[in-house]
């Protein structure tokens, strides 16, 4: 049995735009036998929090995802077996709010990580998509090239 940590966010359902669903279908193994060159994330919480991520390191805005019609995709107590996203969660909420103060309001900072993510989405679908290569790769030559970009900054 996996063991289960500290998770403000357990209670907390992850939504997305109903326009961005076929992402998370497209792109992770949901069933037996897909094929990681074309569905290289193992969980649809692999592809929305890389979607944070890139969003927060993009300096892009939280989108208002209130103002979609939006369709649940993760229930927030996948958090539980991975303590690391709770921590960067927490940090990314701290280094938008400039409030430390925003870790005790789980709704709030897992709106604004939602917000990211759905920022960030189509950014890490056209990372998906841009290339030679199979999504995979192309996610791969993306985001090695973020990287070599901030280390060179």
């Amino acid at each position: 049995m996996a063991d289960r940590y500290f998770n403000p966010f357990a209670a907390i359902d992850i939504s997305v735009p109903v326009e961005l669903h076929e992402a998370f279908s497209r792109y992770c193994q949901r069933e037996a036998g897909a094929v990681i060159d074309q569905s290289p994330f193992p969980r649809m919480v692999d592809l929305w929090f890389l979607a944070v991520c890139v969003a927060a390191q993009e300096g892009l805005e939280p989108v208002d995802s209130g103002k979609h019609n939006s369709r649940k995709i993760i229930d927030g107590s996948i958090f539980g077996s991975d303590p690391w996203r709770v921590h960067a969660i927490m940090l990314i909420a701290i280094g938008q709010t400039g409030d430390i103060d925003i870790v005790s309001e789980p709704r709030k900072m897992m709106n604004m990580a939602n917000g990211l993510a759905v920022a960030g989405l189509p950014k890490v679908i056209d990372m998906l998509k841009d290339g030679d290569a199979e999504p995979i790769w192309n996610i791969s030559d993306a985001i090695d090239g973020i990287l070599r970009k901030q280390k060179a900054a």
